[in-house]
């Protein structure tokens, strides 16, 4: 009974920490929460024999607290869904896509916390392992309350910790005490606010019982623990799982559509993500989309779902308002009015069917009775009204009810969306289209030029973003745009901003990234008093007026600064800043703040010195983005007090630590640049000459580290296991003194190294020799590793260890290029233990090229089972492609030089090895002379007429995996690379025709 009474409390607190629970008074429900917690502690008193109270004088109480009412929340869930819940098992309908997932983490799973962290009688919570490992960064997005509470937050990771007093131990010497100043470190947590993390959990551990001496009521105290074991007695449990809670009601009422259409699903997502997971909202729009294909369809939900409503409609949920304006759009207008008349004046308590068809038919609303049934069946379906009765009386959900008093009240036409279709559009769209729009989509065409001065005082939101041929603006172009919102006019050639624009005093975002001509922000900006978000990222400002200040209401301020080129330098009066002083500070609602400037420009050494004070009297910024150009200035972020630092456990930051010149070509590939620069908590330190206590604190808190042309250190691991142990995204480049990626010297015996890894990068290292080095590997060091790319290391001679390699499970893309020494990526076979069944089980995409010296994948042995891209390129001494290395019924394309393939001998048998026929060479031969590379949706690079393109086998052509893999099948899948077109070009473009054929297929 206590086992379903405690999984009961975690349905309905995770329940109603959605909308439209979470907006309303819930007062029974809590009150009914805080008894089952009290209960739980009665029990665990009761066991540790500090109070005789029997369980069998519990058992009423139990029983009683188990009837509980739900009645409001199986309204809006159905019982089978909560049944599910409460035994922790999920009814999925449809596997939800990994942007879902995300979602599901970062803003259900931070909202579930925030709502609850806040009581003061929840002391532990219990949070599935399987969540994210790094769940402490995505708590960044907690509320500015929520993160205010703690004085303390650390992340602790427990697995070799059997005991409590492991535990215990463990936390106290994480805080900077001893075992031997156990009392004083009780004393201090007694009088702290904290929040404590515990990774890997061990599930015997009883997290109740931890920190006895710790608590004090008259404090915020919280310790978590991550376990995979669900049945871990805590205050509060919550699971990534039930929080699909959302997707499951949405495809449970939209149909079989997510089921057979790939490119709906991320577009069903961004709905929910605008639903914010409104429970009601999410079944209501489901309805409307029912088994709809119509992309355009979908789009026009989600910014339906987000719109803002501009004018006083005096609603208390946006988004169920906003939801039922999508679905009425969608209904004939005889439902409408019939609707219309339900919301007006049918009873709270409902009617009898057939008495609201006489009042309908007597309103003159419908013709007929059997129009009035279609109609009820369709505003059923719709969720807009509610059978009961075994369907003879009808009713109207009071949150439908109350929405659509407002909406009809204020007489809100459905939203009105202007959006053109075709890229190659160069007209703006003619006034009348101006004058009845709300929002205006015009983004991506080749406008040139916009109306002078149209009339459009409907229109909210305007995006204007990739008209590259807009080069100018008329001056009064915003006149009559009295409640516009939103404006984009990012990557268009626009010089200067026109007068009018700063008119728009209920603009609240606006929007110029990658406006290039774009020197001066003029000094207006700050009459715009409403904005709280401006974005002026890769743009050539080169300098913020000090009007800036004015913007109070700010939330996000993102720019980048150009250096002066007057002088040819950045030496003219460097001491002038290029923010003003005393800017910064004034705007308080700042949440994210990003500033990128050029390493050159000696101005922004003096203006970093005043900043940093300024940002760190920001007390909602939980994204931070700034350039250092010296390490100690890492202690300024802090305050000038070490333990400050620990702030950043809340924030997103991506800090460039390091002064150094900006490359004029960058040696790294485009899109590794951008995937980094993607990433959520990045460090990127820069010609550092140690490693300084910093840069390890900084990058504890960081998921992502890029590691630029330092001249010391020797391995990655000297920069601390602990500092390490977050990291999920690396790149090393020009390290010159680095001969190991890991030494096991770096730490102590049984340290796991790396284990969050998952994506790593090492590019101009000439004196890398290996990538382990040292004593044994633990068995999760290196275990979440799902790419590895080696670029330019003339030293490595050793990719894979055979103790390396058990550890690679989740490998699935390798990368070797310009590697001259290897000549085998495997050690031998016979040292391959006889329980591997391949060497590298997941690696999906196997890349190697400019490799002379390579000789062979594996020794013959099977590479993975799971290859389904080989490229290989300039590889003279691989004559030999032996069958099973690269055996797997998934593999889709070989690409290599023709010359090289038509040479190739093949093992066809296990011990037999021949070339490939003469007859098929002599044919690839001639016909790779011919073959030239198209690029999907770009004009051809090659004339057809000079060739044929390629062609990427699908499911259904000859390599299907019921014949297996034989020489013919190969040469069916192999493509071949042109030696005198750049080779990255080349395989961007098969591996864009590739992926396109696999959304196909």
């Amino acid at each position: 009974m206590l086992r379903d009474l405690n999984r009961k409390k975690d349905m309905v607190c995770l329940i109603l920490s959605y909308p439209p629970f979470n907006s309303r008074n819930n007062e029974t429900h809590i009150s009914w929460f805080l008894d089952v917690l009290e209960i739980h502690r009665k029990v665990r008193e009761s066991q540790h024999k500090e109070n005789e109270v029997k369980f069998s004088e519990l058992s009423s109480e139990i029983i009683r607290l188990l009837h509980h009412s739900i009645d409001d929340i199986e309204a809006h869930v159905p019982s089978d869904i909560i049944e599910h819940m409460c035994e922790w098992r999920i009814p999925l309908h449809t596997t939800p896509p990994s942007a879902m997932l995300d979602l599901c983490i970062d803003d259900f799973m931070i909202r579930h916390i925030s709502q609850y962290i806040q009581i003061p009688e929840i002391r532990t919570i219990m949070i599935s392992e399987e969540t994210d490992k790094t769940l402490l960064f995505k708590l960044k997005k907690l509320p500015v309350a929520g993160r205010q509470m703690f004085d303390i937050v650390t992340r602790i990771d427990v697995n070799l910790c059997q005991t409590i007093e492991d535990v215990e131990d463990r936390i106290i010497e994480e805080l900077g005490f001893s075992k031997s100043r156990r009392g004083e470190a009780d004393k201090f947590l007694r009088s702290q606010n904290f929040l404590i993390l515990l990774h890997h959990f061990k599930p015997w551990i009883g997290l109740n019982d931890l920190g006895n001496g710790w608590w004090n009521s008259d404090k915020t105290q919280k310790i978590t623990g991550f376990t995979s074991d669900s049945n871990l007695p805590a205050d509060l449990k919550i699971s990534r799982d039930h929080h699909s809670l959302s997707w499951i009601l949405f495809c449970r009422n939209v149909g079989e559509v997510l089921m057979h259409s790939s490119s709906i699903q991320p577009l069903a997502v961004d709905v929910l993500r605008q639903c914010s997971g409104h429970l009601l909202a999410s079944v209501l729009i489901a309805r409307a989309l029912k088994d709809v294909k119509d992309v355009f369809i979908w789009r026009h939900a989600s910014r339906a779902i987000g719109f803002l409503p501009t004018t006083s409609l005096g609603t208390e949920d946006r988004i169920l308002l906003n939801a039922l304006a999508f679905v009425l759009e969608h209904l004939g207008s005889a439902a409408n009015d019939c609707l219309k008349y339900c919301a007006s004046y049918l009873e709270m308590e409902g009617i009898g069917k057939v008495d609201l068809l006489e009042r309908w038919v007597k309103e003159n609303l419908i013709g007929t009775l059997d129009e009035g049934e279609q109609i009820v069946q369709e505003l059923v379906n719709a969720v807009l009204l509610e059978s009961f009765q075994n369907g003879e009386s009808i009713r109207m959900p009071d949150e439908v009810r109350k929405e659509l008093v407002n909406f009809y009240k204020a007489e809100m036409k459905p939203i009105r969306v202007v959006e053109l279709d075709g890229s190659g559009l160069m007209e703006a769209p003619k006034s009348e289209a101006w004058e009845e729009a709300s929002e205006m989509y015009l983004m991506n065409y080749k406008i040139s030029k916009l109306p002078d001065n149209p009339k459009c005082i409907l229109l909210s939101k305007l995006f204007l973003q990739g008209n590259l041929h807009l080069r100018v603006i008329s001056p009064s172009f915003f006149h009559d745009m009295p409640i516009l919102q939103i404006l984009n006019l990012s990557q268009t050639k626009i010089k200067s901003l026109p007068q009018s624009l700063f008119k728009l005093v209920q603009l609240r975002k606006f929007i110029l990234r990658s406006c290039k001509l774009v020197k001066e922000l003029p000094a207006e900006i700050g009459e715009l008093s409403h904005l709280e978000v401006l974005d002026l990222e890769n743009t050539e400002i080169i300098e913020l007026p000090v009007t800036i200040g004015n913007l109070t209401k700010l939330t996000n301020l993102k720019v980048s600064f150009y250096l002066p080129t007057a002088s040819g330098n950045g030496d003219s009066n460097p001491s002038n800043g290029i923010i003003p002083q005393n800017v910064i500070s004034k705007l308080e609602q700042l949440e994210e703040l990003s500033i990128d400037v050029n390493p050159e420009d000696k101005r922004w050494n003096a203006t970093i010195k005043y900043i940093l004070p300024e940002v760190c009297c920001l007390e909602r910024v939980h994204f931070l983005k700034l350039h250092l150009p010296e390490v100690s200035l890492l202690n300024d972020l802090g305050g000038g007090d070490k333990s400050s630092l620990m702030k950043l456990s809340w924030m997103n930051f991506r800090f460039i630590v390091g002064n150094h010149l900006k490359c004029i070509i960058s040696r790294l590939p485009h899109e590794l640049v951008i995937k980094f620069g993607e990433q959520e908590s990045y460090l990127k330190y820069v010609n550092g000459d140690g490693i300084p206590t910093e840069i390890k604190e900084v990058l504890g808190h960081a998921t992502s580290f890029f590691l630029d042309r330092h001249r010391k250190a020797t391995s990655l691991s000297q920069f601390g296991v602990k500092a390490l142990e977050n990291l999920k995204f690396c790149v090393l480049q020009q390290c010159n003194e680095i001969v190991a990626l890991v030494n096991a010297n770096d730490a102590d015996d049984g340290d796991v190294i790396l284990q969050s890894l998952e994506y790593l990068s090492v590019h101009y290292m000439k004196n890398l020799s290996s990538i382990w080095e040292g004593g044994s590997l633990r068995k999760s060091s290196l275990s979440f590793l799902k790419v590895l790319t080696l670029y330019c290391c003339p030293k490595l001679t050793t990719i894979f260890t055979i103790h390396l390699v058990p550890n690679l499970k989740k490998l699935e893309e390798l990368v070797v290029e310009d590697c001259p020494k290897i000549n085998s990526l495997l050690p031998c076979p016979e040292d391959k233990p006889t329980w591997m069944r391949s060497y590298i089980p997941k690696l999906k995409k196997l890349s190697l090229h400019y490799m002379p010296e390579l000789v062979s994948l594996s020794g013959g042995e099977q590479f993975s089972e799971s290859l389904e891209w080989v490229s290989f390129y300039d590889c003279p001494s691989l004559e030999s492609l032996v069958m099973k290395e690269v055996s797997s019924s998934n593999l889709k394309v070989i690409i290599g030089e023709a010359d090289w393939w038509s040479a190739l001998k093949q093992n066809v048998e296990p011990n037999e090895s021949k070339g490939l026929e003469p007859n098929k060479s002599e044919r690839l031969k001639t016909e790779s002379k011919g073959r030239r590379l198209s690029i999907s949706g770009k004009a051809d690079r090659w004339s057809e007429s000079k060739g044929r393109r390629i062609s990427i086998p699908g499911k259904a052509d000859r390599w299907s995996e019921s014949q297996g893999l034989g020489q013919q099948n190969l040469d069916d899948i192999f493509i071949p690379i042109e030696r005198d077109i750049d080779l990255r070009t080349q395989l961007a473009a098969i591996n864009d025709q590739f992926q396109a054929r696999m959304q196909i297929t």
